[in-house]
């Protein structure tokens, strides 16, 4: 019964999450079947997870005393206690978004004609819709309902030379398309950038045209504005003037956004910073670190009060670049358990290792990469850069030039980073090598000799634009 569809459901929701559908499933108007009643009351008795299995004979023998067992009846019952379960969900959803409820009451009376209270709740839903102070894509959307409502209903029944509110529905549902179209290109160019895949994103180019031939009648559009900046910032990344403006609207909007908007926000921004920092700009990581810890606090970096093990791996290694070692101490146990179960060990053991290699405590650093699992091309890339770094800061030769043979291979065949990455990974992998030859056979040149060879690498490396950890190889060139 532990593979149920039903009791995984069930075990994903919160103790609070847990009564709420209970109540949900025992009320008359949502569910008359007594049967269904029973059978929630059963699971949810027996839940614990330290507690035997409950099996399909047992639970239909508790349902049916007396009866002889019967697969599809015990089907039927744990079929419509599913189906509640997705109505549920769906009831939930309408609780937490008041606009949707809004939105769903003003149709139903438009549907049936209850014209008094339509145009009651309409005057009610227009107050709400002007306290939001920073209209997004979803505000554009209700707005545009709203009007087509409210429009439709004026021309059919009050006045059909009144055109103000179609004109209004029109004018929300463009600005909705904008906001939304610009927000969805961000993320696919996003992903673009960094995994091997490639988008139709339509006529993005026409509509980037538009707005920059008609800005006058968008800059004052917070939304519009908002995902214009962040797509901007990764066509023009050169353009230091977007990532700009993305900091003043995280100083001076943040609190006025939505959960996703902000979030969104901080996401780009640090991206940002990210690639900047892998280009060799070692300036913008303390611009990071405040990004993550204002990120933090805010809780904006925190969805559905959970964190992203791309987001805990990005701000233990920036602590730990940064020498906060207390601080990273501190964030590695006390945010672990907000990243998902699945993930949550393996993204622990690989920040803890690093945290040990900026500690130079490298047994620790080797011992704890063992219990790292190559869940995803980023781990298995970061693990090895990370074991590379240990095995040259142990001076073992022959371990480091064994690994970047066998990293450049991975490279090259792996088909889950772009052409770009692979260049970028090479690169680094071939002034490695030269690196460490230069340490290995540093006795056979003089003091200045060797300089004058790590220093010409150095340049080298300083004027080669793809080079992924471009920083840590300028900083060993440098090194006495």
């Amino acid at each position: 019964m532990q593979q149920s569809r039903i009791i995984k459901f069930l075990r994903e929701l919160s103790p609070r999450e847990r009564e709420r559908f209970h109540q949900f499933v025992n009320s008359p108007y949502f569910n008359q079947h007594e049967k269904t009643n029973q059978l929630l009351d059963i699971i949810l008795a027996r839940m614990s997870e330290t507690e035997a299995d409950l099996e399909r004979e047992e639970l239909y023998g508790l349902l049916f005393p007396g009866l002889s067992y019967d697969e599809q009846k015990l089907h039927n019952v744990m079929s419509y206690l599913k189906k509640q379960y997705h109505r549920f969900l769906a009831f939930e959803y309408v609780d937490q978004h008041p606009l949707t409820e809004q939105l769903l009451t003003l149709e139903a009376a438009f549907e049936q004609g209850r014209f008094d209270l339509l145009v009651n709740r309409a005057k009610q839903m227009e107050k709400n819709l002007a306290q939001h102070t920073f209209p997004n894509g979803q505000y554009h959307y209700a707005q545009y309902r709203l009007n087509a409502l409210m429009g439709y209903y004026g021309v059919e029944f009050i006045d059909r030379s009144e055109s103000g509110g179609l004109q209004r529905m029109i004018n929300h549902l463009d600005r909705y398309y904008v906001v939304e179209k610009l927000r969805n290109c961000c993320h696919l160019t996003a992903n673009m950038m960094v995994l091997n895949s490639h988008y139709d994103l339509g006529f993005l180019e026409e509509l980037l045209a538009y707005l920059q031939a008609n800005w006058a009648q968008f800059e004052n559009d917070p939304g519009v504005k908002l995902y214009h900046t962040i797509l901007m910032s990764l066509r023009e990344e050169d353009e230091p003037r977007h990532y700009a403006e993305m900091k003043t609207m995280l100083a001076e909007q943040l609190s006025s956004m939505s959960q996703v908007d902000g979030g969104d926000l901080y996401t780009f921004a640090y991206n940002y910073c990210i690639r900047r920092i892998n280009q060799g700009e070692s300036e913008y990581q303390t611009e990071l670190f405040d990004l993550y810890k204002k990120g933090l606090s805010s809780g904006m970096l925190l969805k559905n009060n959970v964190l992203s093990e791309w987001d805990y791996k990005n701000i233990a290694t920036l602590g730990c670049s940064l020498k906060a070692f207390e601080w990273t101490e501190n964030f590695l146990h006390q945010y672990k358990d907000f990243i998902p179960a699945h993930q949550r060990e393996n993204a622990y053991s690989y920040n803890l290792a690093n945290f040990y290699y900026h500690k130079k405590q490298y047994d620790n650093t080797l011992q704890t990469l063992l219990h790292v699992q190559f869940t995803d091309v980023k781990y298995h890339l970061n693990s090895n850069f990370l074991l590379l770094r240990t095995y040259y800061a142990q001076h073992d030769t022959e371990a480091l030039l064994s690994l970047i043979e066998t990293f450049r291979i991975y490279v090259i065949r792996t088909q889950k980073i772009t052409t770009e990455q692979k260049r970028s990974y090479t690169n680094f992998l071939r002034f490695s090598k030269k690196l460490v030859q230069l340490r290995h056979h540093a006795y056979t040149y003089s003091k200045k000799a060797l300089r004058e060879k790590l220093d010409e690498l150095a340049l080298k490396v300083e004027h080669t634009e793809n080079v992924i950890n471009k920083y840590w190889l300028l900083e060993e060139c440098n090194a006495e």
